[in-house]
């Protein structure tokens, strides 16, 4: 059996004084902080759209409306991943199928991707787990066989690169997470970047 021992989030005396000023001026959510956060963000992943969601599954879902899913497509997503990878399908009215993952890195593969795909797929869902990517070149060579649409999970994934690019921003959507458990955490909320591209 595999033991995978999660991140656990620390907060310091910068993290304090950081959120201090936010209660002088009674910005307790979105406002300047977020601006600022959210151009750093930008600049660091050189996406060329962004916009911030409240949370990771809504990320996702707004990404999934965003390419045009919804009712009678199929989505394939891996089966080794956070319910909200799925739940974000299923919120559109599409269905996830789910595929396995290499049992090693625990990240899907474009061949496991392959085997899951049907007439009804019209996205696939790759999510980069534990701080390393997807192999997405083949992943999107098999989208671009097949004339699928791809949505990056990269919740856990900031500050992750592949082959140079960041993670998230490969695909047409890519979502992010800044929940207690991630690399970089806000407490909440998520972001959703994309170089948003037609690909059909």
């Amino acid at each position: 059996m595999k033991k995978v021992i999660q991140f656990a989030p620390y907060v310091g005396l910068d993290e304090y004084e950081s959120l201090k000023d936010c209660f002088d001026t009674n910005w307790l959510t979105e406002g300047p902080k977020s601006a600022a956060f959210l151009g750093e963000l930008e600049k660091l992943m050189e996406a060329r759209f962004a916009c911030f969601a409240p949370n990771g599954t809504l990320a996702l879902y707004l990404g999934l409306r965003a390419i045009g899913i919804g009712v009678g497509d199929e989505v394939v997503v891996p089966d080794f991943t956070f319910l909200g990878s799925a739940s974000a399908v299923e919120m559109t009215g599409a269905e996830p199928v789910f595929c396995d993952v290499d049992p090693e890195s625990l990240q899907v593969t474009a061949e496991h991707m392959a085997e899951a795909i049907t007439p009804a797929t019209s996205a696939l869902m790759p999510v980069h787990i534990y701080g390393m990517t997807c192999d997405m070149d083949p992943i999107m060579a098999l989208a671009k066989e097949r004339q699928l649409m791809v949505i990056e999970d990269a919740a856990q994934a900031v500050n992750v690169r592949y082959k140079g690019r960041h993670a998230g921003t490969i695909g047409d959507v890519g979502c992010f997470s800044f929940f207690a458990d991630k690399t970089i955490t806000t407490g909440e909320g998520s972001r959703r970047p994309s170089g948003l591209r037609k690909t059909r």
